[in-house]
């Protein structure tokens, strides 16, 4: 995955104990890009969940955008903030996408019915803290952060 990324810089500093790959990007066109190149890596291990953390504006709903992009080819993909959960289907794959910012406790995760999603297809989720006991074996976790207004360090850690 880390030699094929053009728009993103991979750091040395990877912990093969932890599982630890950390990225650069310098845009969100380039956050968005690694989002593409996660897609494929996402795809060949067969991976069922991905978890997304990162303060307000730190670009996980435009890394999830490329990922959904790589996978399905969809280029309309919007934040689920209102509707909890957007679909996105093309062929066999399916991607369902998360925003559990307003979830509070577990107990609402079923009030939509979170655990029948599962073995649906890949779970793509934004703030994911109050689903952390009910994440599937088989994720990965992306962390976000801000190194300035525009760049933006990405840890991907294998779960």
């Amino acid at each position: 995955m880390e030699k094929k990324l053009k728009y993103a810089e991979k750091n040395s500093n990877t912990s093969p104990e932890k599982k630890l790959l950390c990225f650069k990007t310098n845009s969100s066109k380039s956050t968005e890009i690694l989002g593409r190149k996660l897609a494929q890596w996402i795809k060949k291990h067969k991976v069922v969940c991905v978890i997304f953390s990162g303060p307000f504006g730190s670009g996980k709903t435009t890394m999830i955008r490329g990922v959904i992009k790589g996978l399905t080819g969809i280029n309309n993909i919007t934040s689920p903030s209102f509707a909890i959960v957007n679909q996105y289907s093309k062929g066999k794959t399916t991607v369902y996408h998360f925003d559990f910012y307003r979830i509070t406790s577990a107990i609402e995760l079923e009030s939509f019915g979170f655990s029948e999603y599962i073995d649906s297809g890949l779970l793509l989720i934004e703030w994911p803290e109050v689903a952390m006991e009910k994440i599937p074996a088989k994720s990965i976790k992306v962390t976000l952060e801000f190194l300035d207004l525009k760049r933006r360090k990405i840890t991907i850690e294998l779960l």
